[in-house]
């Protein structure tokens, strides 16, 4: 039974969540034009990087890292230190 459902996270547009009988979520569904932008954007993406999306504290922590550097939160990071 499809179930109509707010997205977290808005990078897929689901346009209903199948449950299961506990209310699980157990599979998504989207439109075609979805599928076909979600496809685009896998082959863009190389394999050595795709783990990233996979592991959302490291994702998160890039995000994080992008946006102060975009307000000029940098540091200068002293190679030979590390």
């Amino acid at each position: 039974m499809p179930s109509a459902a707010k997205q977290k996270d808005e990078h897929i547009k689901v346009t209903h969540f199948i449950t299961d009988a506990k209310g699980h979520k157990m599979a998504a569904v989207i439109d075609i034009e979805e599928l076909k932008r979600i496809e685009t954007v896998l082959d863009i993406i190389p394999p050595s990087e795709a783990w990233i999306y996979k592991n959302k504290k490291a994702l998160s922590s890039i995000q994080r890292g992008l946006k102060q550097a975009s307000r000029g939160k940098i540091k200068k990071l002293n190679l030979d230190a590390l």
